[in-house]
């Protein structure tokens, strides 16, 4: 269908910025894919603003999509040139994701003098942040610069409850807030799980290998297993060393396998009977729904924030007190003897498509910027 120009003249500009360089993967530059893939392209033009340089085109990323690289390294750089993006592209909206990044989407706003609607997303609990992973002087500069901008934005969006109630310990006179799970399956193509090919006894983690995904309390949970079982570790990280060590001390040579950085991990997932999530925390756990679509069951430490919300309490998973391997064998055992039915998990992983939170995405656009209306002659 030809788009006239009285179509475009009703058509709201939104602007996803996202910090990032070299590559347009993983984590919330997944979440964006999805929800930029899902919105309605007759109703928004749509512009992905990327502070760095990519070394490859996005993949899987509409057409519709406006992709503009401000080439620069780091935020400090980035901010006068997405002010310049802001007066130039002329949006009803920006998104933007996670503290600092939205920090500086405020700041630019403010700076451009251009009035256009603001929505941050929260992504993260912040509490292990601010004992794990910032330092004492970090954290309060983090927690001054996030309500000094966060109340000057025109809604808060988080991505589980568990990340809005222990974001709202901390700050008060935020704006509106919305929780919106996170979109972890393209609607066009979802898994097809073939269950003559998963393999009895295959425990599968995927992560990046650092510290607090507990990669470790995994692989020492086999020590409290038969011997049937066996682990598949995806992913890398600084943490490798120390695992492949672990596992050579506990001689589970045979048992464990890692398999370094894979493109495709549904590969796995659709072999693999259980799928682990160990972390110590999370703010959603993407993972979840992807093995579960790929007819996993999935085990998940209970004291990890969000993954209880995401596995419904343990109606589509199983939950386990995080730090106790022998715990953790314990859940992986109930989840092969005692299985969820597996319609059941294929039916609620589909609950987290692009389409379905792209749709809760534009309820939230439009009660803030209006809702594109078009008379029947125009739309066709």
């Amino acid at each position: 269908m030809m788009r006239s120009a009285a179509m475009d003249s009703f058509r709201k500009r939104l602007l996803f910025f996202y910090f990032g360089s070299g590559q347009f993967r993983y984590g919330i530059a997944e979440v964006f894919r999805h929800v930029l893939n899902g919105l309605d392209k007759q109703r928004y033009d749509l512009f992905l603003v990327i502070t760095g340089t990519l070394n490859e085109s996005v993949d899987n990323l509409s057409a519709d999509v406006t992709v503009i690289e401000l080439g620069h390294e780091g935020l400090k750089k980035s901010f006068l040139p997405l002010v310049k993006a802001i007066r130039r592209i002329r949006p009803d909206l920006v998104v933007s994701a996670m503290v600092h990044p939205n920090v500086l989407a405020a700041l630019a706003r403010l700076v451009s003098r251009y009035d256009c609607k603001l929505v941050l997303t929260v992504h993260s609990v912040i509490t292990p942040q601010l004992e794990n992973m910032w330092s004492e002087k970090q954290g309060r500069m983090i927690r001054k610069a996030v309500q000094l901008t966060y109340p000057s934005a025109d809604h808060l969006v988080y991505v589980s409850r568990a990340v809005k109630e222990d974001f709202e310990k901390y700050f008060s006179r935020l704006p509106g807030v919305s929780v919106i799970h996170n979109p972890v399956l393209k609607e066009s193509a979802l898994p097809e799980p073939d269950f003559t090919v998963k393999e009895p006894g295959l425990i599968a983690v995927s992560s990046r290998l650092t510290g607090y995904k507990k990669i470790d309390e995994a692989i020492s949970a086999l020590q409290f297993l038969e011997e049937r079982y066996h682990l598949v570790v995806m992913g890398d990280g600084p943490e490798r060393g120390r695992l492949e060590a672990l596992v050579a001390e506990l001689d589970l040579d045979e048992r464990v396998e890692f398999t370094g950085y894979v493109d495709d991990p549904f590969a796995w997932y659709r072999k693999a009977e259980i799928f682990v999530l160990p972390s110590v925390w999370e703010g959603f756990g993407n993972v979840l729904i992807e093995s579960m679509a790929c007819g996993c069951q999935v085990v998940a430490n209970a004291s990890a924030w969000a993954p209880p919300e995401v596995l419904g309490y343990g109606e589509y998973g199983f939950l386990y007190e995080g730090g106790q391997p022998e715990a953790l064998a314990s859940a992986i055992k109930k989840a092969a003897t005692e299985p969820k039915p597996k319609e059941k998990l294929l039916r609620y992983a589909q609950r987290f498509t692009d389409k379905r939170v792209a749709r809760e995405y534009e309820q939230l656009f439009d009660s803030l910027v209006g809702s594109p209306r078009m008379n029947s002659s125009e739309s066709q």
